[in-house]
């Protein structure tokens, strides 16, 4: 029995930087990280045995917000109310959200946590730096759409072809 899988390969570092760019940052200290969190800790009050699950998941939750996330996270929860009701911070948000910027917070405040993930407004963009297409492409195609919409519309239908059945 392996413990790697057959193309994992054991000489290349999962920290050594890719050849195309910077080592990617996974797991990230983000939503979805912390609604798994929030998933398992309510799968933990039901019967279902999830001790795998809740294995993986803290050890991502250590690697993307750092050692002291547990007691954080309970700061965090209790700070914005939501104290032992789980399920709200699932349904709203906006609460998930203001529980996320506490650890991230608290994140910043510890020198042996990961940094935080910046908001300077940096994020991929399908056009580089000062060109954009603007408002005329997306009105061109609305154009070309609406053109291909009226001759498909008005124009007579095309003739069967034989060999062809008809899909009644």
């Amino acid at each position: 029995m392996r413990s790697a899988p057959p193309w994992h390969d054991a000489a290349v570092s999962d920290d050594e930087p890719l050849p195309g760019g910077p080592v990617p940052v996974w797991p990230g200290p983000d939503l979805y990280t912390l609604r798994a969190l929030v998933e398992l800790d309510l799968a933990l009050d039901t019967e279902v045995p999830v001790d795998a699950a809740w294995t993986v998941v803290t050890d991502v939750a250590d690697r993307a917000f750092g050692r002291g996330w547990q007691r954080w996270y309970g700061e965090a929860l209790t700070a914005e109310g939501a104290g032992d009701d789980l399920g709200r911070l699932l349904a709203q948000d906006d609460l998930a959200e203001r529980v996320l910027g506490r650890l991230h917070d608290r994140m910043r405040e510890d020198d042996e946590a990961p940094d935080p993930p910046c908001d300077e407004g940096y994020g991929w963009y399908a056009y580089p730096p000062g060109t954009s297409p603007g408002r005329e492409a997306f009105r061109r195609s609305v154009r070309r759409r609406r053109a291909t919409a009226r001759a498909a519309l008005l124009s007579p239908r095309r003739r069967r072809v034989a060999g062809r059945r008809s899909r009644d």
